[in-house]
């Protein structure tokens, strides 16, 4: 099925996330934890977010990622200011860029479509080539009815 995966070349502008950080390699399932056990439960404090919006997964690699595996990751809602971010929530700017957007159902969906982006779609695109940011995950609003979600992949056009 992931080689049927049609994408969406599309411009983002920046935009605020606020949520609860994590840092490491998700060897023992540290992620789904915490949107189970400690984000989701607390959504509810971030009142400022915007309204009707969904929920980000935002993963960016660390310093030595290449060496040691380890990322961070920011379970988020878009928030239009970090003013008064309740305790234990951070917050990101995430800067404007261009994505891949591909389609991902539900979160065991995630990985085979990161590796088909990675493994397939970006080594044989002859006009995009990876670039600088976060990888996205976007949970819409009815995430939770049909389990279908979009990851968002920066590229940059290919020098010539």
């Amino acid at each position: 099925m992931t080689n049927q995966l049609e994408p969406k070349i599309i411009e983002k502008s920046s935009f605020l996330v606020a949520g609860l950080h994590y840092e490491g390699k998700n060897e023992h399932g540290e992620i789904p934890a915490l949107w189970d056990n400690e984000f989701l439960p607390r959504m509810g404090e971030l009142a400022f977010l915007q309204a009707g919006a969904g929920a980000y997964g935002i993963a960016r690699a660390m310093p030595n990622f290449e060496k040691d595996g380890v990322f961070e990751y920011l379970a988020a809602v878009e928030v239009k200011s970090f003013d008064n971010l309740p305790p234990g929530m951070v917050g990101w700017e995430i800067p404007a860029a261009t994505y891949v957007v591909l389609p991902a159902h539900d979160v065991p969906g995630i990985a085979p479509v990161s590796d088909y982006f990675y493994q397939k779609w970006l080594p044989q695109s002859k006009e995009y080539e990876m670039g600088e940011g976060a990888m996205l995950e976007y949970y819409p609003p009815d995430f939770g009815v049909d389990l279908n979600l979009d990851l968002f992949f920066p590229v940059r056009h290919k020098t010539k």
